[in-house]
């Protein structure tokens, strides 16, 4: 067990270390924080967290620096969540009151904010919807060799994808193809996994582009904003690694769909998992803090990436502000899409 005493000195260390980026000695550390206790004392408690491993010593001076355990008890026993302004929540509803109905774009407008909020990266991971039942699918030609799919989902909420393809296709067998989808798809008999099946049997190469370039990609999207402010104090060495998994945005997708299957999380909770955690040596410099929000029976994640030595009290406070922000606006949304019933 920690004693009330080592808290209090472990508190403060964190706190100095998450702030400034450097250690804090004894002395400085009674008068900065006001801690009741003589230098002497501070020293030893400082040897006893170190013993217990919430604390380690520099190479290059006799400060001491957090843990993994020592940030984990930080996270889970002392952090003080920081409230946010009253400036930062009208920029936050201000963008929100813009398209209401529009799904994506709550989402990717979501990863920005989080982003210029806390230059950290933002992210969000759409959620899959491949059991949620289609009320319409509207395919808009572009060109003969383009055309974007807006899919109204049963819950009112919008997708939209880029459809490309491979031979041309004139409007009016677009628009062809699209009264057979919604056919099925009006009488609430479709459901996303089934979409695949329906197009496929159709032995059409239309069908099959469609399939193959929006359905199966109904997992749901990944949206990050941000990532290079992350890596502006890393040499290119330091950053070459983590920086292939940034731009291959696959595989941070993985990493949040995993997060989603293995781990039990309650609704409005804010989660902090290290990069070592995930079993992955070019993250272990990083920190990811997440929530979860829903879209009927699904389950999305919104979040930010950042340094390991991030802003905690500030960020998880913006997390969960803004994620309890998008849930309410995917309500609204359900209640706009259950009275136009």
């Amino acid at each position: 067990m920690i004693t009330d005493r080592e808290k209090l000195v472990l508190g403060a260390i964190i706190d100095y270390y998450l702030t400034s980026g450097g250690t804090i000695g004894s002395r400085t550390l009674v008068k900065k924080y006001n801690i009741e206790y003589s230098s002497a004392t501070i020293r030893n408690v400082m040897a006893d967290l170190e013993d217990l491993g919430y604390l380690s010593k520099t190479h290059t001076s006799s400060g001491r620096i957090p843990t993994d355990l020592g940030y984990k008890f930080y996270l889970s026993e002392l952090l003080k969540i920081e409230k946010l302004s009253r400036k930062e929540m009208e920029k936050i509803h201000q963008i929100y009151d813009e398209k209401i109905g529009e799904f994506d774009g709550i989402l990717r407008k979501t990863s920005n904010l989080l982003s210029k909020l806390t230059s950290y990266a933002g992210i969000v991971l759409e959620p899959s919807i491949s059991h949620e039942t289609i009320k319409k699918v509207e395919l808009v030609h572009v060109t003969d060799y383009m055309a974007m799919a807006v899919i109204v989902m049963d819950d009112s909420t919008v997708r939209t994808r880029k459809i490309h393809f491979e031979e041309p296709i004139e409007e009016l067998e677009l628009k062809k193809i699209c009264i057979k989808l919604n056919e099925k798809s009006s009488k609430g008999e479709v459901q996303t996994f089934e979409i695949e099946e329906f197009v496929k049997e159709k032995g059409n190469p239309v069908f099959d582009s469609i399939s193959d370039k929006v359905y199966q990609d109904m997992d749901g999207e990944f949206f990050i904003n941000g990532a290079s402010t992350i890596f502006e104090n890393k040499t290119v060495e330091e950053a070459k690694e983590a920086l292939e998994i940034f731009n291959r945005r696959k595989g941070l997708d993985e990493i949040f769909k995993e997060l989603i299957s293995t781990r039990e999380h309650k609704q409005g909770e804010v989660y902090v998992v290290f990069g070592d955690e995930l079993n992955m040596k070019a993250l272990k410099d990083f920190s990811f803090v997440y929530s979860f929000y829903k879209n009927g029976e699904s389950q999305g994640i919104i979040g930010v990436v950042g340094p390991k030595r991030m802003a905690y009290s500030k960020t998880v406070g913006l997390v969960e502000y803004v994620t309890e922000e998008v849930n309410n606006m995917i309500n609204i949304a359900l209640k706009k899409g259950d009275s136009h019933e």
